[in-house]
């Protein structure tokens, strides 16, 4: 964190921000919506060009479980402590990225997840880290695809460890 952020703690950021618990994990709050635009048609029916949100987890809630959107996304880091993702993308292969600040340690300051992509998100240490999420077109709650443990094993078993660990129980 630089002098001007190290000092914040959770609370004061969670305060500062208006940041709201979030079904999938952690805190957030949308903070932008494109309607001042001509919206854009897809499958699922009208949207807005895009959406943006702030969306931090905690040492208190530290996991984002796997879940999967129509839109694409990118993170951006902002502050905290680094996140880590976990994305199985539609063909099978998996990544883990670490979204922070120390990018001569291999952690990326912005993270681009292709809609389709299933994604998961961990805080490994700290007491927060926060980051943004632009999605296009616009994030719509009907757009959210929440998958189970059993669906996910179902369709990768050979990512059993980290689909175990990060999936949703339900």
């Amino acid at each position: 964190m630089n002098n001007a952020t190290s000092h914040l703690t959770k609370a004061q950021v969670i305060e500062k921000l208006s940041l709201e618990h979030h079904f999938e994990g952690g805190y957030f709050r949308q903070t932008f919506k494109a309607n001042h635009r001509d919206k854009v048609s897809t499958v699922r029916g009208e949207r807005t060009t895009m959406s943006a949100i702030f969306y931090m987890l905690t040492e208190d809630n530290h996991i984002d479980h796997f879940h999967t959107k129509y839109s694409d996304g990118i993170e951006f880091y902002h502050m905290g402590s680094p996140i880590t993702y976990h994305m199985i993308y539609p063909d099978g292969r998996y990544e883990k990225v670490v979204v922070g600040p120390d990018i001569f340690n291999g952690q990326q300051l912005q993270l681009a997840v292709p809609g389709g992509t299933y994604k998961a998100a961990e805080l490994t240490s700290g007491s927060y880290g926060l980051v943004s999420e632009a999605v296009a077109p616009g994030w719509e709650q009907e757009d959210m695809i929440e998958v189970s443990r059993e669906e996910l094993l179902n369709k990768f078993p050979q990512h059993k460890v980290v689909i175990d660990r990060l999936a949703n129980k339900k």
